[in-house]
Order: C-alpha cells, then structure tokens, then sequence
C-alpha cells in the first residue's frame, strides 16, 4: 500500500471521491485526505471495490436514520 505523500504515514480508504470515480484516503498520522485513481495504492483495483462498499454501509446508515 502506498504511503502519504505529505507525511509517509500509513494511508486508510474512507470513501469514494466526487464523482464516484476516485478513492479518498486519509492519512492515520497527519490527517490529509485526497483523491487517489482507482488502483492507486498498488491494490489490483480491490480499493475501488473497498471504497464502494464504504460508501454503500454510509447511504444504509443515513437511510435507516430517517426510518
């Protein structure tokens, strides 16, 4: 996995971008967060999937808090 770019810190997936089209990472030591293309941390492609479901648990959440 790749490391922040501002810090070298250990990076964490917390969603999809935007536009659905990039992931967002968040640095566990220095806080950035930034957009990386969907294979961008060397994971085949998986941190796409990752994000998705991230994003998927965050619409369920918010749906069942209007329920």
């Amino acid at each position: 996995m790749d490391r922040c770019r501002e810090c070298g810190g250990e990076l964490e997936i917390i969603g999809l971008g935007g536009f659905a089209d990039l992931v967002m990472v968040e640095c566990k030591e220095c806080g950035e967060v930034y957009e990386v293309e969907p294979d961008g941390l060397g994971m085949a492609g998986e941190e796409f999937v990752i994000a998705t479901m991230i994003e998927e648990q965050r619409r369920q959440d918010t749906a069942e808090e209007f329920e």
